[in-house]
């Protein structure tokens, strides 16, 4: 399938996961500007919060999965391809609109 084929809006399952620590900020991230209280620190390492079972910039509104920072996003979610191996991996992991994690 290709990747014009996958709509992140109504998709976001590679927003979702039960793992807080899911998405690490990288040095490229380093100038970017998040939101302070959307981050915390273990180990020496910044992760983006996920406790609520998906990303705190995400929101979820009328069926869609909207990015609250995409203009400063990490450089994780911009390296990420719709439709790409990972992309898949994460929509049978987490489902659409993350309702296998909402389930849980």
């Amino acid at each position: 399938m290709s990747s014009a084929a996958y709509d992140c809006v109504t998709c976001g399952a590679c927003c979702f996961s039960r793992n807080p620590r899911y998405l690490v900020l990288l040095p490229d991230d380093a100038g970017r500007a998040l939101p302070p209280d959307s981050l915390f620190e273990e180990g020496g390492r910044t992760f983006v919060d996920f406790s609520c079972g998906h990303c705190t910039h995400l929101t979820l509104d009328s069926g869609q999965a909207l990015c609250g920072v995409y203009e400063n996003r990490p450089e994780a979610c911009r390296a990420f391809r719709a439709g790409s191996f990972e992309c898949q991996r994460a929509i049978r992991a987490n489902g659409v609109m993350g309702e296998r994690v909402r389930a849980a």
